[in-house]
């Protein structure tokens, strides 16, 4: 494939991301959180884009997410977790969205941690477990559509 088309699909898929995180979501009521479709997305960029593209277009499109949606406090610690995201489907694409929800729970409890309590982490790590695993339905349905497309 081409360089141009990786990288325009690479910044479809960061806009995508950011806009399914940011805008299409659902309350958690709980530390004004909320589950949303960008990690699914993420994981969908992952198994159709090469690696540099994949990591920059979750990193990107999950840091936007958190700009757009007024959370801009989290954006740094967004990009480096959503990066990591992409990281388990260079292993087995199966079982990567298992991992990559590991990283999530595990990345936004650290977060959360540093930049409030560790009391507030664990009030929200039970939404990160539905968002985690929410995620990773819908890739699953997702992805039996698109099987074998890679950029």
């Amino acid at each position: 494939m081409n360089k141009t088309k990786k990288l325009v699909t690479a910044a479809l898929f960061a806009s995508l991301i950011a806009v399914c995180t940011a805008f299409i979501k659902i309350p958690t009521g709980i530390n004004a959180g909320y589950v949303h479709f960008g990690d699914a997305l993420i994981y969908l960029a992952s198994t159709m884009l090469p690696l540099p593209y994949a990591v920059t277009a979750a990193a990107i499109g999950g840091a936007f997410a958190d700009i757009m949606a007024g959370a801009t406090l989290w954006a740094p610690a967004t990009a480096i977790i959503k990066a990591l995201n992409v990281l388990p489907f260079i292993l087995n694409k199966k079982i990567a969205p298992v991992l990559s929800g590991v990283i999530t729970v595990a990345g936004y409890f650290l977060a959360e941690a540093m930049l409030f309590s560790t009391e507030s982490a664990l009030l929200s790590l039970p939404f990160s477990l539905v968002q985690a695993v929410g995620s990773a339905i819908i890739y699953y349905i997702f992805s039996t559509f698109l099987k074998h497309r890679r950029v």
